[in-house]
């Protein structure tokens, strides 16, 4: 087991998740042992790689860490150690595209009023992570009809420039109607507006809508993960 900095890994590491999403801002802490690598902040530690090494990583590291929510991919997951045990809450994938998504074929606007985008959530998407205030986040989108607003969703900077997806949501009501694939290409393209031009979101493995319309938008799964708090140690 190596310790890095933050720094240095997202730098160097060939994992899609660490070379976009990883950097001092988002994490404090890395190691890495093999092919594996763990990141840890306060609110989320993330263990990436096979089993055969991520197991013993996170084996090494149980007497330092004690992490509040802990994501591993899902090949690894048996090997969580002990100590770590915690029950999945979420199994997710994490997509990247890289090309150019078409033009949205609906109207779409900026959105400011945080009241009238809780106001979305709170019916499409209430667990979602992402809010109005959330750290990171660049700025929403929104779709209307007939001047209500059925739609919104967000992009969130990460540190080396791409732009990842959030809360991307369309009330119940009025879906089916290809509002969500023109909400998603919208905030796609904003997205990969800048360098490295990358576009990057987190989707539930059964969310079987919103993977097509991410594969449709040239998305690729680069990791699948299992996610969850952990109890309280007692």
């Amino acid at each position: 087991m190596r310790e890095v900095a933050v720094g240095e890994l997202a730098a160097t590491s060939a994992a899609p998740f660490v070379r976009h999403a990883v950097g001092p801002a988002t994490y404090d802490a890395a190691w890495v042992r093999g092919a594996a690598v763990l990141v840890h902040s306060a609110h989320h530690t993330v263990g990436l790689g096979p089993a055969d090494d991520l197991g013993p990583l996170m084996a090494e590291l149980v007497a330092r860490l004690r992490p509040a929510r802990l994501s591993v991919e899902e090949a690894a997951y048996d090997a969580v150690p002990a100590a770590w045990a915690y029950p999945v809450r979420g199994r997710w994938h994490w997509m990247r595209a890289t090309e150019p998504a078409p033009p949205p074929t609906v109207p779409l606007e900026q959105v400011t009023d945080a009241a009238a985008i809780d106001a979305v959530l709170d019916v499409a998407q209430p667990d979602t992570f992402g809010r109005p205030g959330t750290p990171g986040i660049e700025g929403w989108l929104g779709v209307r009809v007939a001047g209500r607003l059925v739609g919104v969703g967000a992009v969130r900077r990460d540190p080396d420039g791409s732009g990842h997806l959030r809360a991307v949501s369309v009330l119940p009501g009025e879906t089916g109607r290809g509002l969500g694939l023109a909400l998603s290409a919208g905030l796609t393209r904003w997205a990969m507006d800048r360098p490295p031009h990358v576009a990057t979101l987190g989707v539930y493995t059964d969310n079987a809508p919103a993977l097509r319309i991410y594969e449709r938008l040239g998305y690729r799964v680069e990791h699948t993960l299992c996610s969850g708090p952990l109890s309280s140690p007692s």
